[in-house]
């Protein structure tokens, strides 16, 4: 049990913290003297892979380890001998004549190896390009393999040969990512060290629950029950309580009305506000002339400290940045992490000496995890599924106020004629807002993003700044790797199977999308809402959707055709998008959604299966987009237009059913219908229906007492059986609406 790990009060622990008295003692020795890189020890308690990268000095994978007892983190490097690669269908007889690939300074070997090609259907042989370090493959500005392939190659070659000709795979993967699916590692998965080698740590009772979930699933096909078992445990297993701080900084500026450029860093740092899990509540002053102490009051807790000079304010600050393990900002990336790396070099400060790592989009921590709640909360499938649109814009005031009723101080003068006081109190609310985002509702937030990280198998970092199609890009990667199956290039599937086959109705668009029934204008009574469970994820599992399965190369797979289409789908292999999505819709719809319904369901449950649900909406519900957007690196139209045409259908087949039980059908969107006044009986005999012809859960979303419709679609306002509004399109609701007019619609 991971109480084991970090509740003070199970009996479990004190035996647990008696055989880790030597490691914790261990760990009070090494803060008193820090030691850079914290490099883990021979035998490391369970600790959760929380973050990767590749250390360019070592020359290796870096994998970091957060250890709950210690609340520290470890670096384990690898022992493997493992090195970044790409993949071509050159031989090497052929890449043996290009002199500028054989005398790169970061080539190092070619392999012949076997892999199975999703597209051609068959087994190839191509040649494994092995690397010294990861740039050598790709990310530098010119000079890398993946492009002297193509460009030096038609140079040399014995006949006439096109750069389309010459293919070049894999090679844009990270190679950290590259490492965890080879070598079957589990971002946000428990892990220890015995002997110097890295094994997962299994724990008894979620594994009792993993079987608990199996049995549900007796009948379901072997490879499907691969999946389901291997997601359980992903999502059963428990999450730490993550030791962190929140840090923001305000910085002096002659001109109140320009924001400082955190790339220059011209101005100074005049106060610093960190805020801890562990009790920490402390403001970091600059002393400065004329600046009077004023008279507002902090919270009891929270403690002043001054300095004469910046620099050794900027030195506490960093003293702070290597202690703990997770570091929390609201727009750090952009401003106050880089504004402090470049502070800190205007005074010459080693860069060993500064725990901040520089990158073009992002800033990281050498030694913790550095989570940017902005760019979390920025993302649109958070902010709509995750958080069901409570705030409207991403600012901290706005986000704060939202989901935890705390808003910024309003400032009635200039931040350079704040008292020591003022400027105190309206920095610390800053930071008391970014923390407090991530610790409501029993850290909602920061299980969210280890929850995300299990699924998506990337490092925290990673998942809590980019999108769904980034999180789903990489579990199909993972599973391409598993099966030992090439990734293709995005091209190579456009030029296959790139054509759509329907007009699209909305301009803009490249194919038919989803169904909307005209709505009967006027108020209607006792009106159910039904809706399918997952409907697009549903679609996919059902249909076996995805780029490898859709137009498939076997003849007799053309009859299997997709309504309103030309388009057929394969009978003979099952697609892996098909696979994995349905997998985890499954496992939703048959585990989870019951369980977070269920009243009885212990409060620490509760709390943890608040965040899967969460986890689990966002991505089945972005799934049917992502396989939609030509930015998606498995982008295959047909695929999206397929999902969006089986939808067409269902919804289509569900109305003709309904006025075949004689239901009135007042109005149809994309995935729900609204019926009026339907009995108890016609609702299961319908449900019954979907659930055996289209294999697809029909439910009761909401019933209204009375609904409103317009003639417009997607334009409704309906009283719910408890008496709440619900309010959908209406004109008044929408942000740009003066709050004058909007609030008497929300009353």
């Amino acid at each position: 049990r991971l109480e084991d790990f970090y509740q003070p009060k199970t009996e479990t622990l004190n035996e647990k913290k008696a055989e880790a008295l030597p490691f914790t003692e261990a760990v009070k020795k090494e803060k008193e003297k820090r030691v850079f890189p914290p490099l883990a020890p021979e035998n490391l308690p369970p600790s959760y892979f929380v973050s990767a990268t590749y250390d360019g000095k070592a020359g290796k994978a870096l994998i970091k380890f957060y250890e709950p007892v210690s609340g520290k983190i470890y670096f384990w490097y690898d022992n493997t001998g493992h090195k970044p690669y790409c993949l071509t269908n050159l031989s090497p007889i052929e890449l043996e004549k290009i002199n500028s690939l054989k005398q790169h300074p970061g080539f190092d070997h070619f392999e012949i190896v076997e892999k199975f090609d999703p597209l051609l259907d068959r087994n190839i042989k191509v040649t494994k390009i092995v690397a010294k370090d990861p740039l050598a493959i790709g990310g530098r500005p010119r000079g890398c393999i993946r492009d002297i392939i193509p460009e030096d190659f038609p140079k040399v070659a014995d006949t006439p040969i096109s750069q389309e000709q010459i293919k070049v795979w894999e090679s844009k993967i990270k190679y950290y990512q590259s490492y965890i699916y080879d070598n079957n590692l589990w971002p946000g998965m428990l892990y220890e060290v015995k002997n110097g080698k890295l094994a997962m740590k299994s724990l008894d009772e979620p594994e009792n629950t993993v079987k608990q979930i199996m049995s549900l699933f007796k009948g379901e096909k072997e490879e499907e029950l691969q999946h389901i078992e291997q997601w359980a445990r992903l999502l059963e297993y428990p999450a730490p309580k993550f030791r962190r701080v929140a840090l923001d900084i305000e910085v002096y500026s002659p001109i109140p009305t320009r924001m400082p450029d955190a790339r220059e860093a011209e101005y100074p740092i005049v106060c610093a506000s960190l805020y801890g899990s562990d009790g920490l509540m402390k403001v970091l002053l600059l002393k400065r002339e004329g600046i009077r102490e004023g008279t507002e009051h902090l919270p009891a807790d929270v403690s002043l400290e001054y300095f004469d000079s910046e620099e050794e304010l900027i030195k506490a600050i960093f003293e702070v940045l290597w202690d703990y393990p997770f570091v929390i900002t609201f727009n750090g990336d952009d401003f106050d992490l880089r504004y402090l790396a470049h502070r800190a070099e205007k005074f010459g400060l080693r860069r060993d000496a500064i725990p901040i790592d520089v990158g073009k989009r992002v800033c990281l921590l050498k030694y913790g995890v550095h989570i940017d709640l902005y760019k979390f909360f920025f993302n649109r499938s958070i902010q709509i599924y995750a958080f069901n649109n409570r705030y409207r814009d991403v600012t901290l005031d706005d986000v704060g106020k939202a989901l935890i009723g705390m808003e910024k101080i309003r400032l009635e003068k200039n931040l350079g004629e704040l008292t020591y006081t003022e400027l105190a109190k309206y920095c610390f609310r800053d930071a008391e807002i970014a923390f407090k985002l991530t610790s409501f509702e029993d850290e909602l937030v920061m299980k969210l993003i280890l929850v995300l990280a299990r699924i998506s198998s990337m490092p925290m970092e990673d998942v809590s700044r980019q999108g769904v199609s980034r999180w789903i890009r990489n579990f199909l990667h993972r599973e391409h790797r598993r099966r030992n199956m090439l990734i293709p290039n995005a091209e190579e599937i456009l030029a296959m199977k790139g054509k759509t086959a329907t007009k699209a109705i909305i301009k803009g668009k490249k194919y038919k999308g989803a169904i909307v029934v005209e709505p009967v204008p006027g108020v209607h009574f006792n009106v159910a809402d039904l809706d399918f469970q997952s409907l697009y994820p549903s679609i996919i599992k059902v249909w076996n959707l995805g780029y490898q399965s859709i137009l498939c190369q076997h003849p007799e797979c053309r009859s299997n055709l997709i309504p309103d289409t030309p388009h057929w789908v394969c009978t003979k292999k099952r697609a892996l998008e098909s696979l994995l999505i349905g997998s985890l819709r499954d496992l939703r719809v048959r585990w989870y959604k019951p369980r977070s319904k269920d009243k009885n369901l212990p409060k620490e449950l509760k709390s943890w299966y608040n965040p899967i649900q969460g986890a689990l909406k966002v991505i089945l519900n972005a799934s049917y987009g992502v396989f939609g957007a030509e930015t998606f690196d498995l982008y295959c139209p047909p695929v999206a237009e397929a999902t969006a045409a089986i939808g067409r259908h269902s919804i289509t087949q569900i109305i003709n059913k309904a006025k075949e039980l004689n239901i009135q059908v007042l109005y149809g969107d994309t995935d729900s219908i609204f019926l009026k006044n339907p009995s108890k009986e016609q609702i299961e005999e319908l449900s019954r229906w979907a659930e055996s012809e289209l294999k697809m859960s029909l439910d009761v979303d909401k019933v209204y007492r009375y609904i409103v419709f317009s003639s417009r679609k997607k334009n409704y306002l309906g009283v719910l059986e408890d008496g709440s509004v619900d309010v959908k399109g209406l004109t008044g609701k929408k942000r740009h609406i003066p709050i004058l007019l909007r609030r008497p619609l929300t009353k």
